[in-house]
């Protein structure tokens, strides 16, 4: 009789480490496609946020009224301005605020706004779509008036784009007045978000002259202003960022309005995917400082090269990267280059942009 022989303990030791190692590698397999996946859910949700909210704004823009042709009092305005935006204990954003008179596009799918005006005395202006009596509202004449710009909401850390409406155009509590970026409250006043996490909206128009989006220094041809006033009148004749202004002697006169012929929409949306701490500075830096170095990478996820990094309330553009260490360009989107300490907030985004053709760019006014 032979006798049963087990293993011995060289062989169960063997045995361990060898389903050990497989193991290992297992779950780094598994772990490697769970973070691919993460990394294409968070992609495509950024890109679905981004694309809804480009697709409102390029759908209201396309819809851009210029007015009556050679009348020489306009209601019709297209207004391309900044404002400061603070975050409490955090930094102060500069943001857009793009205002415009449009075609009443909401009147095809709406029958309450289509029925605004039927009953005779109604005064009220629509400044939500969700819905309301028409009774009491005034014709809306097929035109109203929209608004974009970023906004920090309570409880937010990040801007939010918001978008608001309003119909008929003019008068009083119209959203193309003139001193209404300066009052927030009313600027605010019934917005809904089209995107939340933002780090950056921008908005650059195609003028007489311009050549190239981005002009290298000393290119010929005019860069593209990221301000305008259609009238020429509201800003003045000698400001440096819009050209083309007349002063309030144009205000009114319809004659030589100015649109633009196109404009390039730039959306940043945070790729912290729940991080709300972003990136840190691992050293201070000057306001002329070329070089940053980060005290870690991993907020950068993907995006190993980004195009540009937010330090606090500054842009900066990235130019080249060498581990932790981030060569880059000051002072860029309309921000000012300025210091920062150890451990200041850095942030990454993903860019979205989009260029839109206007029907109703105007280039060639009278002298």
């Amino acid at each position: 009789m032979r006798r049963a022989r087990g293993f011995t303990l060289i062989e169960l030791l063997a045995a361990t480490a060898l389903f050990a190692v497989l193991g290992t590698m297992l779950f780094q397999i598994v772990r490697g496609a769970m973070d691919i996946w993460s990394a294409g859910e968070r992609s495509r949700e950024l890109h679905d946020r981004a694309t809804g909210a480009l697709d409102a704004l390029a759908t209201d823009l396309r819809a851009l009224w210029p007015g009556v042709g050679g009348a020489a009092e306009q209601d019709s305005r297209f207004l391309l301005g900044w404002r400061e935006e603070p975050v409490p204990g955090g930094p102060t954003f500069i943001v857009p605020v793009l205002r415009f008179a449009r075609l009443c596009h909401e009147e095809r799918t709406l029958a309450w706004l289509r029925q605004a005006g039927d009953v005779a005395g109604g005064e009220g202006t629509a400044e939500r779509l969700t819905g309301q009596p028409s009774a009491g509202l005034a014709p809306t004449g097929g035109l109203a008036e929209s608004l974009y710009t970023l906004a920090v909401l309570p409880g937010q850390r990040l801007p939010s784009l918001v978008r608001r409406f309003r119909t008929p155009i003019g008068g009083e509590g119209s959203l193309l007045d003139a001193d209404l970026p300066e009052r927030r409250d009313r600027l605010l006043q019934d917005a809904i978000v089209l995107a939340d996490q933002v780090l950056y909206f921008g908005v650059a128009c195609w003028a007489p002259g311009t050549t190239e989006w981005d002009p290298p220094p000393g290119a010929p041809g005019a860069p593209a202003p990221t301000v305008w006033d259609s009238t020429r009148g509201l800003l003045a004749a000698e400001d440096q960022d819009f050209a083309f202004g007349r002063g309030p002697a144009s205000l009114l006169d319809g004659r030589d309005d100015l649109f633009p012929r196109r404009v390039r929409l730039t959306l940043v949306l945070d790729d912290a995917a729940g991080d709300t701490a972003g990136g840190a500075l691992a050293e201070s830096v000057s306001s002329e400082a070329q070089r940053i170095v980060l005290a870690s990478t991993t907020f950068l996820r993907e995006q190993s090269a980004p195009d540009a990094v937010l330090v606090e309330g500054e842009w900066m553009r990235v130019t080249a990267v060498d581990g932790r260490t981030l060569a880059v360009e000051r002072g860029v989107r309309g921000t000012t280059a300025a210091p920062h300490a150890e451990g200041a907030t850095v942030r990454a985004g993903l860019t979205f942009e989009r260029v839109l053709e206007l029907p109703a760019g105007r280039e060639n006014w009278q002298p």
